[in-house]
């Protein structure tokens, strides 16, 4: 179904309200499990990133003492008001940017925390809360995808921006919100989209909580739409509009939002990272690490890594250092790939030694080159070895490579469990939960199996073992 102009919204108003979980592709559903699976051991593996207790002591700020609320803080398994829950989680997914990932930005660490919260709730059952899921992801994916290059070109950061409508989705769907008001929903969050990229050229943190504002801000707009709010059904497409506000026109970016809606997913395109680190610098990691074992013992003398013109000009990509954040090392070609060649890993303690010696003097050697021949996320390599060696990779299969399945969430949990140091047992039992949610009653069990190895992974951290 295609709809234009004012109609848009209103046939994603149409498709949050009715989504239901016994209507989807079962292949849709898998995924949808595995953005949880894979999103949920992210975030354990992120409790010792200091922007996740930012938050909680920001919003312990405004709580009451000593008040509950009705949804789980998974780093210290407070119960808050669910729209602080879920600033708080959304802030705790995004701190090692290991999110899974899309050209339109990273929106699981806006939707999954948005809909766990406001599933615990409203009493949710496991069946509802993947079919807001799936709106989340699909209504922001869709508003994103023709429009997030422009988006970003002017600054602004693609995440927080669709990420508000995700949220908003979420909400309205669990909720329970006809499609009039599921409508008004997405329109509101139109006016509550933001969120910009300065941070990387600054080297500083506050992207976790653009993550937090959207997961909140989507939340309180499906409230007034409960509360009976109305908004524009032209917030996209007016002349004033959020296309034209955060771009250049409309007609371009609103052709397909709706096309093949409730047939087609653009959630099956969503990949996930291998290393903490920005999504572009996948393949160039990867490359390395490939190419390091072929050198055997001898060493680089030079390293172009060819990328599209797209990402190899991409804010913070190019930067060479000096490095004192994790925000500038997380989006430099150069130390990521110095760090791939040195410690034939990329970790995200590996991305705190702004002061390695030995990977310093290799990102000396390494150029970006801007290569039009090249497609998006198929990087290639180019190594001069110090005995005048040449030694090439690149990657053919491009987001292809990580896309994200089911197998890979299994993989990725195991592996980002070990990092944390919780207990592989507890691991499974997460694993367990997320495959069970769909027939479950509640969140409970699944929120439970997160908390805990949540819990787990914190005491390590703070122990003094991380």
């Amino acid at each position: 179904m295609t709809a234009g102009g004012d109609a848009i919204l209103a046939e994603l108003g149409r498709f949050v309200a009715t989504t239901a979980y016994g209507n989807l592709p079962q292949d849709v559903v898998q995924k949808a499990q595995a953005c949880v699976l894979y999103g949920l051991a992210v975030a354990i593996a992120s409790v010792r990133a200091p922007q996740a207790r930012q938050a909680a002591q920001a919003v312990d700020r405004e709580a009451a003492a000593g008040a509950a609320g009705s949804a789980t803080r998974f780093i210290d398994q407070r119960r808050l008001d669910f729209p602080a829950a879920a600033f708080c989680n959304a802030v705790l997914f995004h701190a090692r940017v290991q999110d899974d990932a899309h050209p339109c930005g990273h929106l699981g660490v806006v939707v999954l925390p948005a809909a766990l919260a406001c599933a615990e709730r409203f009493e949710a059952s496991g069946g509802d809360t993947l079919a807001a899921i799936v709106a989340g992801y699909e209504v922001a994916l869709r508003i994103g995808r023709d429009h997030a290059a422009d988006l970003s070109e002017r600054g602004f950061r693609t995440t927080p921006a669709y990420g508000v409508f995700a949220a908003a989705a979420c909400g309205a769907r669990l909720m329970k919100l006809d499609a009039g008001a599921c409508a008004n929903a997405l329109s509101l969050a139109a006016n509550a989209a933001g969120g910009l990229r300065e941070w990387v050229d600054a080297g500083t943190e506050e992207y976790p909580f653009q993550a937090g504002l959207a997961a909140r801000n989507g939340l309180l707009c499906a409230n007034l739409a409960a509360a009976g709010t109305a908004a524009a059904g032209s917030a996209l497409t007016g002349r004033a509009g959020f296309f034209r506000a955060y771009a250049t026109d409309s007609d371009r970016y609103a052709r397909r939002v709706c096309e093949g809606l409730g047939a087609e997913y653009e959630l099956e395109a969503v990949t996930y990272k291998p290393y903490p680190i920005c999504q572009f610098l996948s393949g160039v990691v990867r490359g390395t690490i490939a190419v390091r074992a072929r050198a055997k013992h001898r060493e680089p003398r030079t390293l172009a890594i060819h990328m599209h013109p797209f990402e190899a000009d991409f804010i913070g990509n190019r930067y060479a250092g000096p490095y004192t954040s994790f925000q500038q090392t997380l989006i430099s070609a150069p130390f990521c790939a110095a760090l791939a060649w040195a410690n034939r890993a990329v970790t995200f303690a590996g991305l705190h030694e702004f002061s390695n010696a030995a990977v310093l003097a290799l990102v000396r050697k390494i150029t970006v080159v801007s290569d039009a021949s090249r497609a998006r996320y198929a990087p290639r390599l180019v190594v001069t070895l110090d005995d005048m060696t040449v030694l090439e990779w690149e990657e053919t299969e491009g987001a292809n490579s990580y896309r994200l399945t089911w197998d890979a969430a299994l993989r990725m949990n195991v592996e980002l469990g070990a990092e944390a140091g919780v207990p592989e047992p507890k691991m499974q039992a997460l694993a367990a939960a997320v495959a069970e949610v769909g027939r479950a009653a509640n969140v409970q069990g699944l929120v439970s199996a997160a908390a805990h190895c949540a819990a787990a992974a914190r005491r390590r951290v703070f122990d003094g073992d991380a």
